[in-house]
Parts: C-alpha cells; sequence; structure tokens
C-alpha cells in the first residue's frame, strides 16, 4: 500500500504529542507528511502566545521537525491560493494540499474545510484521530513499532505504549480503543 501524503494543518502541530506521533509515522514511512513557510509559523505564533515554550524552545522544535523531515517543505503558488474557496485563512493548507498531490489535509478544523469541495479537488479531510486509525489500520505491525520508538525516546518520565496511550486518549480516541486492541 502507497503511503498516504497528507498536509497536516497548524493546529495539529501544535500539539508536541500529535507532532511526535505523526513524524515517527512519517520516518517510519506509513505517511508521507507536506507543510509550508506559512504553516510552520501559524506553530510557531501560536506556541509563543501560549506561552508554553521559550522562542529558543520553539525554534529547536521547528528545527529538530525540519530535520526529522527534509523533504515536508513545500509551497502552493500564490495564484493557486487565491482560487481556493474556503475561508481565507485556510486557503494556503487546501492550495498546498492541491500543489503537493497530497490525498488529505488533517486538521481539528473540519468544517472549515467543505467536504464536497475538498473531494471535488481531490482532497480527503481528515481528523487527526481519522488519520490515526486509518494508518493503524493499513498496518498495525509497522505502527505498534513506531510507538515502541516513540516510548523509547521518552525518558523524563520514562513512558510505556500504555501511558502514551493515555496521554491521546482525549485527542485521539478512537486510535487508542484500536491501539490498545492491535
Amino acid at each position: 500500500m502507497r503511503a498516504r501524503t497528507v498536509v497536516v494543518d497548524a493546529n495539529v502541530l501544535f500539539s508536541i504529542e500529535l507532532t511526535d506521533l505523526f513524524l515517527t509515522f512519517a520516518t517510519h514511512r506509513l505517511l508521507q507528511i507536506r507543510w509550508s513557510e506559512e504553516i510552520l509559523g501559524e506553530v510557531q505564533r501560536s506556541l509563543a502566545t501560549s506561552g508554553r515554550l521559550s522562542p529558543a524552545a520553539i525554534g529547536r522544535r521547528l528545527a529538530a521537525m525540519q530535520r526529522a523531515l527534509p523533504d515536508a517543505p513545500a509551497e502552493a503558488p500564490r495564484a493557486l491560493v487565491e482560487q481556493m474557496r474556503v475561508e481565507a485563512n485556510d486557503r494556503h493548507v487546501l492550495a498546498l494540499a492541491v500543489a503537493t498531490g497530497a490525498d488529505a489535509i488533517v486538521t481539528f478544523n473540519v468544517r472549515h474545510f467543505p467536504a464536497d469541495y475538498c473531494m471535488s479537488l481531490g482532497i480527503e479531510v481528515l481528523t487527526p484521530d481519522d488519520l490515526a486509525m486509518e494508518t493503524l489500520g493499513g498496518d498495525s505491525v509497522e505502527v505498534m513499532a513506531a510507538l515502541r520508538e516513540i516510548a523509547l525516546r521518552r525518558k523524563m518520565p520514562s513512558m510505556t505504549i500504555s501511558d502514551l496511550l493515555d496521554r491521546w486518549q482525549v485527542q485521539l480516541p478512537g486510535f487508542v480503543e484500536l491501539a490498545r486492541d492491535a
């Protein structure tokens, strides 16, 4: 099965837990992820506004993302962005999906991307839970290997896969249920 190519919206990348999960899926070749400088700029601004991380920590996080997935950055032509018939603040996300030949957009703001319109462009709109469940269903052995890798990276505090699933319960309830049974 070909790895799905997805554009990950800033509201998903804001969460370090989801970023870690999806980037690890990508390094395991379960997904191909695309983002733009505009998406990463939104992540940077949101993290700065939240006050959760220092500017230096935000810079390190974004740099680590770029190192992990050097092929993820892409840009959509401005003319294409302007053609998208969604809310102005979201046009760049849909245009990036079209420009990169992505299969889907992953976002918590699914209502900002009308399904019929996006499908007419060949783009599916998925929640993070939808994508995680689909990925698990496509290759449960490799997904579980990715989860083991994430758990092994967690040192302070150390974590098991069960601990990770507990952390993801609110944002990924369907995935967590399936993963506990895998």
